[in-house]
């Protein structure tokens, strides 16, 4: 099953209307496109989202028209509806529309979307033509007026919009059948009788009588338009929303004859409309609010009423991916569906209920204390935990955990909320599951998540903004000698908004927790691979997560990566800590077997942290071992610690692995070192850590040592 809302196998809603459809951000900026709208351009959607503004799109005379009828009524009255404009394609060619724009509702007009439907006017365009192009070649040509009318009458029948033509007094002569069913008269009891009785107009805002549209054109005699949304009153009382247009009908010597008018019932645009706001606002899975518009709501009630009387709950189904791993995706969708419904029946009317995405809900609890809320809460949790689900014969159970929060005083931001009864939420995980936590910050497993969770949309937003930057630590060998080719470890540091550099120690374990290692992983590799391209001269080493040696699309990205990027990969040597090795046996396994084919070596980082996976050294055939720096850091004052370093590098010797000594902070250490026999050193003695773009392949820390032929260094 999907995790994200509403994509269970479906595609979204606006992608399925009959009509055009966008989202238009500030300045008219299109958000998002549907197919439809993308075809009448003649171009991809990605070609348009994010890049064009709607009036790029339209030709000159409908810009001036956008700009000062359309855009004025929606900062007024928040739409415009059936508005005729065109649109350029791609080819040229100017593509009739008629435009219906909507504002959604936000948590400030600043923020708010405009939700656009559009429909091919075309046809609609070609029958007026077609009209009144054969309404003047009657005047003209006496002899060709039975052909006409009867062309000019299965025109009319065939047609699905209202057409009524009127001559110079305004009285009407003919009514297509599409136009005697809309007015709900009989077509040869209304001709001869004036338009302004037969037809009878309101404005939709307001239901007061409209101007008479044909008497306008007749005195002012030119193609008639109403940007203001207008009802039509048919003669048995019933309203309905159209979209009309009135021409002047002119003879061959130019004289203003008549006029015909064009009438469309839209009631069905503004049901898709609607639908189509609706699935805006809405999972489309469970029918709930969706978290977009659950946070519009919650912004939204903090600036009608304020806090007080309002509590936030936050759900997540205990091992849901379980469910969805052995019963497959569609009985993932049942439950939810299920459990929505569940939390329905358990909540009151004024409470507000959302899905969240995923196996996420959120409510909102008004009129309770903080201990009601987590009453309530338990309620909840009880009612999910006490639910049967059927699925294929089979009886399951399933549970909930629940973070409860207090929702933020004056001046903080109504997403805090959210913040809070998720980061409440996991700690009801780590205490055992199936269980609510009340969100308070002296609570020790709350402090925990919410420094791990205050990461996350700081490393989302860095990785966003390619704000992360990569340094180079040279790796030394301790033999003497002479050799040109650099070796050194690939690190990682997060650009703060500060412009200050962070260390990965404060954020590493924040990406660990909520599986955001493998897109650092990815980030770092790639960046590697195009500095290496410029960079002949170095070796590199670059460290791999547990969470990268479980992705299959990592191992495959960075083969094809390597292989594009045309960096012999023999240059190449990847870091595995030995607690991810052993944790993830087979698919280090497999990562080393399909790397080291393409010739990259392997290393195993801080070992000795571990002393249980010696017994692994014959399974992972790494090349390098790279012994912890707790080890390293002090061995020339600790014989202890000595005398493990020792060991690890005979026993690496047996495998024919090379060694590598971490944290070497003084010349003490590296001599120590040396007398050992460790091959390569690293720390701030033999080089400190410089930015990729500062590198200098003749700077004077470069390692001067030889390198063994065919030694993989980290």
């Amino acid at each position: 099953m999907s995790t994200q809302p509403g994509t269970s196998g479906q595609t979204p809603l606006y992608e399925d209307l009959p009509c055009g459809h966008l989202l238009l951000g500030a300045d008219s900026l299109i958000v998002r496109a549907n197919r439809l709208f993308a075809q009448w351009l003649g171009c991809p959607p990605q070609h348009i989202e994010q890049r064009l503004r709607l009036t790029e799109l339209l030709t000159p005379g409908s810009r001036v028209f956008y700009s000062s009828h359309v855009v004025p009524l929606l900062a007024l009255q928040g739409f415009a509806n059936e508005v005729s404009l065109e649109l350029t394609t791609a080819g040229g060619q100017a593509l009739p529309v008629l435009l219906n724009a909507q504002h959604l509702e936000g948590a400030g007009s600043q923020d708010a979307l405009i939700s656009v439907t559009a429909f091919n006017a075309s046809a609609t365009r070609r029958y007026e033509q077609m009209l009144v192009a054969t309404q003047e070649r009657a005047e003209r040509a006496l002899d060709e007026l039975r052909e006409q009318r009867e062309q000019l009458r299965v025109t009319l029948e065939s047609m699905a919009d209202a057409v009524v033509t009127v001559d110079a007094n305004g009285q009407v002569k003919l009514l297509n059948p599409a136009a005697a069913a809309l007015l709900r008269v009989d077509a040869r009891e209304v001709v001869e009788r004036p338009f302004a009785e037969v037809v009878r107009l309101l404005w939709a805002d307001d239901q007061q009588p409209r101007p008479c549209p044909v008497v306008q054109c007749l005195f002012l005699p030119e193609a008639q338009q109403e940007t203001r949304a207008s009802l039509l009153r048919a003669h048995d009382g019933t309203l309905c929303p159209i979209s009309d247009t009135v021409a002047p009908i002119h003879d061959a010597r130019g004289r203003c004859t008549g006029a015909i008018w064009v009438c469309r019932d839209v009631s069905e645009q503004h049901r898709l409309a609607e639908h189509a706001a609706h699935a805006l606002r809405h999972d489309m899975l469970t029918g709930l609010l969706n978290r977009q518009e659950f946070e519009q709501a919650l912004a939204r009630c903090a600036a009608a009423q304020g806090w007080p009387g309002y509590l936030l709950c936050y759900l997540d189904i205990d091992q849901f991916k379980l469910i969805n791993d052995t019963l497959g995706h569609a009985a993932g969708d049942l439950l939810l569906r299920e459990l929505a419904q569940l939390l329905r029946d358990g909540l009151r009317k004024d409470d507000l209920l959302a899905r969240l995405g995923g196996d996420e809900f959120g409510m909102l609890l008004k009129g309770c204390s903080a201990g009601e809320a987590v009453q309530r809460a338990q309620a909840l949790r009880k009612r999910i935990q006490d639910h049967h689900f059927h699925w294929e014969g089979g009886t399951h159970r399933v549970t909930a955990s629940m973070g409860v929060a207090q929702l933020p005083g004056p001046g903080e931001p109504a997403s805090m909320a959210l913040i809070h009864a998720d980061i409440a939420c996991h700690a009801a995980k780590e205490a055992g599951r199936n269980r609510v936590q009340f969100f308070t910050s002296a609570d020790t497993l709350v402090q925990a998540r919410h420094g791990e969770m205050h990461w996350v949309p700081r490393l989302q937003q860095a990785l966003a903004q390619d704000r992360f930057e990569l340094l180079y630590q040279p790796i030394v060998a301790t033999a003497p000698g002479a050799s040109r080719v650099k070796y050194g470890e690939i690190l990682l540091r997060l650009r703060d908004d500060d412009g200050q550099l962070v260390s990965p120690a404060l954020f590493i374990p924040a990406a660990e927790r909520y599986q955001l290692m493998s897109a650092l992983d990815r980030m770092v590799l790639r960046k590697t691979l195009d500095w290496m391209q410029r960079t002949p001269s170095v070796h590199c080493s670059i460290n791999v997560s547990g969470q990268s040696l479980g992705d299959l699309a990592f191992l495959d990205e960075a083969v094809t990566n390597i292989k594009r990027s045309r960096v012999d990969a023999r240059r190449l040597c990847f870091e595995i800590t030995e607690t991810a090795a052993i944790g993830n046996l087979e698919a280090a396994q497999a990562v080393i077997a399909q790397l080291r084919a393409l010739g990259a070596r392997f290393a195993l980082d801080d070992f000795g942290a571990g002393m249980s996976s010696f017994a692994y050294l014959h399974l992972l055939k790494a090349d390098v071992l790279k012994i912890d720096g707790g080890f390293v850091k002090d061995l020339h004052r600790d014989p202890r610690h000595r005398a493990i370093v020792e060991s690890i590098h005979h026993v690496a010797a047996a495998f024919d692995m090379r060694t590598v000594a971490e944290w070497v902070e003084n010349e003490a250490i590296l001599d120590e070192l040396r007398a050992i026999g460790i091959d390569y050193a690293q720390g701030y003695f033999t080089g400190r850590p410089v930015p990729l773009k500062s590198w200098n392949a003749e700077s004077p820390w470069q390692p001067t040592q030889a390198a063994p032929a065919g030694a993989a260094v980290s």
